[in-house]
């Protein structure tokens, strides 16, 4: 199984995904728009910096 990730060196970025024409009616379908829901992904990754840093302090 492994094997099979070998093949796809190439993390996207969320740009990449977003430019990608298959997610427009994608998040048109979950009611959100990309800039909606690049500021959810940005809001996530802090609450999760923020968590993480909260937990090595104590």
């Amino acid at each position: 199984m492994d094997g099979r990730f070998d093949c796809c060196r190439y993390e996207p970025s969320l740009e990449d995904l977003l430019a990608d024409e298959v997610m427009t009616p994608v998040l048109r379908s979950a009611g959100l728009e990309a800039r909606e829901f690049r500021e959810m992904m940005a809001e996530t990754a802090r609450r999760i910096e923020d968590r993480d840093r909260h937990r090595d302090q104590e």
